[in-house]
């Protein structure tokens, strides 16, 4: 019986969350996944693979083990099958469940309070979207390191022995691959040995060491985004962000996610007494000189401390390792309050009845939402693969697509992953979708009329709609109306200059198409529709090599219809650039407009007669 037991005690918290996020186990890839996976079009020597894994990506982040290779080495093993990718991912959380147990039960010396404390970890919805998208892999990954680095100072302290100790600095340097919290590790360690081992809080300040380094570096040579969600606020607001993310944690005030809709008031209620039910009994356990009431605290304010800058962009991913010190202090109320009065049980029951009726619906909703959207992404992208098979060499032309369906399947180029290039929204299919300040419009991804029209009247295009559950080819109704609606004169207002459909816009000076993009000599021209407000911008987009920057930055100088609007500096390495520059408010309303663009010198390769400028890219007025 006692086996038994103890085999439920480690088996049931994992039981629990496979049926709660049963649908993220199936979930398919979405947004952001098809950017890591497409890392793999990069990769084809060893230098590209370095670049890959440790050059900054997304808001100036380096994430070598959660993102970089994790996506690079599942993807070359099976491709797009996405369920090895979820496995991975929901055995990671399992291993984090037993970590939490085993932590909890060795901090409370309750049993039940390590068998709840994962159960309660797990039933928080804010833990959806890590359980049902893999590119969130990264904080269940980083959560992994944080609990067993922190599992292992425990035994160090326990025990004394040294290679606990130097086990724990191996998992936590390892860390640093997941995720940038990891920097708050040593923060969790000293505050528990001032907690409960003082004599061991010398020793964990050599932690700070890495922890400092990494936050300089990464500081140094990441870049900081200045505008948008991901800039950084460090001044008040960062305490009312604290609060959300506690109100979050709480569960009552997200019950909308599922539909639910309480009264503000009884949501505000319902927070309230969590809240007084928590903190009270972390009070009550201080003022008895138990000071791991004020470290299970301690630690949701430490790991949720480095995304408070993020004003703008507040997301509940981020709780995922916060929430574990929360769980822990939950589940040590709960056993203590069992042991005391009927009163005391019954509040109890009622703190983790709130709880549940708020979390558990949210959970269930939030990983049902993102399974089936991924389903859509799935649909559409293997129904390309299709479209690829039945129409080899031909422009695709995709309509009826949803804002949704946008930015979850096609904005991030998934169709690159299955040889395609040539898939483009219809002209007018961008209409229902609304753009995006962060990720661009989706007016980048249409094919403009002209270029549509002729291309569908040569039959080198075809146009599908992604209006149902399958793709259907709506080619010949969409031609008849085409020819009725559609310009045949209207210059492109976006060339994307490594396109061969756009070639007819470019003037002297560009090198031959190589792939997916073009090399500019030391001076290129290009022509585009002309602005048609003086508010729009010429956006340029496009790529410099490593080595063309070795003689320091190359300088891009633009002027549009012989008018110099201004010299651009290049910095970035094997990276993509984007410039937006201003238009002169005279050159809004003209039909067409040429685009200069001159580098202050360029480079000749070994063995090559060409001078080589800069990679582009896009040149676009919008």
């Amino acid at each position: 019986m006692k086996r038994a037991a103890r085999a439920a005690w480690w088996v049931l918290p994992a039981v629990f969350c496979l049926a709660l996020y049963r649908f993220g186990l199936k979930a398919w890839f979405q947004q952001d996944d098809f950017a890591w996976l497409g890392l793999s079009l990069h990769v084809h020597n060893w230098r590209d693979l370095a670049s890959a894994l440790f050059e900054p990506k997304a808001q100036g982040t380096i994430r070598p083990l959660s993102e970089r290779a994790f996506f690079l080495g599942f993807y070359s093993l099976f491709g797009l099958n996405a369920l090895p990718f979820r496995i991975a991912a929901f055995a990671t959380q399992i291993a984090n469940l037993v970590l939490a147990g085993s932590i909890a039960h060795r901090l409370t010396g309750s049993r039940g309070a390590g068998f709840l404390a994962p159960v309660l970890w797990t039933a928080n919805g804010a833990l959806a979207l890590a359980m049902s998208w893999t590119s969130a892999y990264n904080q269940i990954l980083c959560a992994f390191f944080l609990l067993l680095s922190f599992r292992l100072l425990i035994e160090h302290i326990e025990t004394g022995r040294r290679s606990y100790w130097t086990w724990q600095w191996i998992t936590f340097l390892a860390g640093f691959g997941a995720l940038e919290i990891n920097v708050v590790y040593p923060a969790l360690a000293a505050a528990y040995a001032l907690c409960r081992a003082r004599p061991y809080f010398r020793k964990t300040l050599w932690l700070f060491v890495p922890s400092v380094a990494f936050a300089a570096a990464h500081w140094h040579y990441a870049p900081k985004p200045t505008a948008g969600r991901y800039a950084m606020h460090f001044d008040a607001s960062m305490l009312s962000t604290l609060w959300r993310y506690w109100e979050m944690a709480l569960g009552p005030s997200r019950m909308t996610l599922a539909r639910i809709e309480p009264p503000v008031w009884l949501a505000a209620a319902a927070t309230a007494l969590l809240t007084l039910l928590l903190l009270g009994f972390a009070v009550q356990r201080i003022r008895r000189g138990e000071l791991l009431g004020a470290f299970l605290p301690a630690w949701f304010v430490l790991v949720i401390a480095p995304v408070l800058p993020l004003r703008d962009h507040v997301s509940d991913y981020y709780l995922t390792s916060p929430l574990a010190g929360l769980a822990m202090l939950g589940a040590w109320a709960l056993i203590r309050a069992w042991k005391l009065s009927w009163y005391w049980r019954a509040t109890a029951v009622v703190g983790v009845a709130v709880y549940l009726a708020s979390s558990l619906p949210v959970a269930r909703a939030i990983t049902r939402w993102n399974f089936e959207r991924s389903r859509e992404v799935r649909n559409l992208v293997l129904g390309l693969a299709r479209v690829r098979e039945l129409h080899r060499g031909k422009v695709v032309l995709l309509t009826g697509v949803s804002a949704d369906l946008f930015w979850a399947g096609i904005h991030d180029k998934p169709y690159r992953l299955l040889g395609m290039t040539d898939v483009h929204l219809a002209p007018g299919a961008e209409k229902n979708i609304e753009a995006s300040g962060e990720t661009g419009a989706p007016g980048e991804f249409v094919l403009p009329e002209a270029f549509a029209l002729r291309a569908l009247e040569e039959r080198r295009a075809v146009v599908y709609s992604a209006a149902g559950p399958r793709l259907r080819n709506v080619t010949n109704a969409y031609l008849t109306v085409a020819r009725v609606r559609w310009s045949k004169t209207e210059e492109p207002r976006r060339v994307d200059v490594g396109d061969p459909l756009y070639a007819g816009q470019l003037g002297p000076g560009w090198h031959r198409l190589e792939g997916r993009h073009r090399w500019m000599g030391k001076r290129a021209t290009v022509r585009l529709g002309g602005p048609r407000s003086p508010a729009e911008k010429l956006h340029l987009a496009g790529f410099c090599p490593v080595s063309h920057l070795v003689g320091g930055p190359i300088r891009l100088t633009v002027a549009v219809d012989g008018r110099r609007l201004g010299t651009f500096t290049v910095t970035k390495r094997n990276e993509e650039f984007a410039f937006a520059v201003p238009i002169p408010p005279e050159i809004a309303g003209a039909p067409v407009v040429e685009v200069a663009l001159e580098v202050d010198r360029t480079v000749r390769p070994a063995g090559d007669v060409r001078e080589l400028g800069l990679v582009f890219g896009v040149v676009a007025i919008r």
